[in-house]
């Protein structure tokens, strides 16, 4: 039995996580913090827990006092790296689902996120499991990817090389946005009715661009869902390509990730909600050499608390489906 804890556990985020965790069978979740509703009972604040427990306040030499084998951190974005840097982290090891440690380039980061991030002795790993398995199994530290670079990641990855440009037109559940969002304050904005916004400059694009060479545009959408996610990518190739053949190479690259499903139809929103699967398909070419990929997730699950679960089974030696299936 291994000891981990949560430090933002009372966000949509968090609370995924609360519940995949308590179903693992193999964690003792010991702390579940909150800095807004420290001592009351999970329950109170969302209605579908069925247990009794309660969140958590404990100070960061209390948490350092415990010696857990791994802590989430589901914190906003230039949040995390000033809690990491009050945590004795030498043995704890550490999943963070913000932003602040998922460039490799910290002067990118600070153009995006608008702050430098805090240096660590340890090195971040990028926490896509189907790209980076090996070094997710030894890292100390794994930075949890966003939902939208998950999507839009997967979709493309295995046909990155043979692209001249691809754009991705994503659209995701309001969740996404958190429990302060204006979506949560007023669902009504949403009623019969899809949003896009960032429609150039997206945080995530710059993220994605890390792993995707050619040149991309990315605009997201939320619409009238609380959870869930879908990425459609269209692929401009350089030379003419058989779809059957595009696919056969998408089966073998995902052969041995366990939570990608590729198949020749679009894949709905609904065949991966509150699950961690990715689903891929669609793989048609117009007559102007343009690939159509979709792929879909669900942006708490894959995109998010799902993932950090996925990666946190590889990094304390669990099998990588425990508790998610």
């Amino acid at each position: 039995m291994k000891s981990v804890g949560i430090i933002g556990a009372s966000g949509y985020t968090g609370h995924e996580l609360v519940k995949l965790l308590g179903r693992h069978g193999s964690v003792d979740l010991r702390v579940l913090n909150s800095r807004n509703y420290a001592d009351q009972k999970i329950s109170s604040l969302y209605r579908d827990f069925q247990g009794e427990e309660a969140y958590t306040g404990y100070s960061f030499d209390e948490i350092n006092a415990l010696e857990l084998d791994l802590i989430f951190l589901a914190l906003p974005h230039a949040k995390s790296m000033d809690t990491i840097a009050t945590l004795n982290t030498t043995k704890t090891k550490l999943i963070d689902l913000s932003a602040d440690y998922r460039f490799k380039d910290g002067a990118l980061y600070e153009k995006v996120y608008g702050r430098a991030p805090l240096q660590t002795e340890y090195e971040w790993v990028y926490g896509l499991p189907e790209l980076f398995k090996a070094d997710i199994q030894n890292a100390h530290a794994v930075a949890n990817p966003g939902c939208y670079a998950t999507a839009s990641i997967l979709a493309a990855y295995p046909i990155r090389d043979e692209a001249t440009h691809i754009v991705f037109d994503c659209q995701s559940g309001w969740s996404g946005a958190g429990r302060d969002s204006r979506y949560a304050k007023n669902p009504e904005l949403l009623d019969d009715n899809i949003i896009a916004y960032s429609l150039t400059k997206h945080r995530h694009k710059y993220e994605i661009e890390q792993f995707i060479n050619a040149p991309l545009s990315f605009t997201p959408h939320v619409f009238d869902t609380f959870q869930g996610m879908m990425c459609t990518a269209h692929i401009l190739l350089k030379d003419s390509a058989d779809s059957a053949a595009i696919i056969k190479r998408y089966q073998d690259f995902y052969a041995d990730a366990a939570f990608v499903r590729i198949s020749e139809a679009a894949p709905e929103i609904r065949q991966t909600q509150k699950t961690n699967f990715c689903d891929i398909g669609g793989f048609e070419i117009d007559e102007t050499n343009q690939l159509v990929v979709v792929s879909t997730l669900d942006n708490l699950w894959k995109g998010a608390a799902g993932q950090a679960v996925q990666n946190m089974n590889l990094m304390l030696g669990f099998e990588e489906t425990t508790g998610l299936i």
